[in-house]
C-alpha cells in the first residue's frame, strides 16, 4: 500500500489546452493519406 503524503493535488488540469486546427483536421485526413499511398504503391508495383 502507498502512504498518503498529504501533498498530492486533486486531478485538475493545470491549464486548458486548445487543440490547433491541424490537430482537429489530421485524424480526418489520415484515411485519405492511406488511400493515396496505397494507390501510388499499387500503381508502381501492380500497374493499376
Amino acid at each position: 500500500m502507498t502512504k498518503n503524503l498529504n501533498n498530492a493535488k486533486p486531478n485538475s488540469p493545470a491549464n486548458e489546452t486548445r487543440p490547433s486546427p491541424l490537430g482537429k483536421v489530421a485524424p480526418a485526413l489520415f484515411p485519405l493519406a492511406v488511400v493515396a499511398l496505397g494507390y501510388m504503391v499499387g500503381k508502381q508495383f501492380f500497374g493499376f
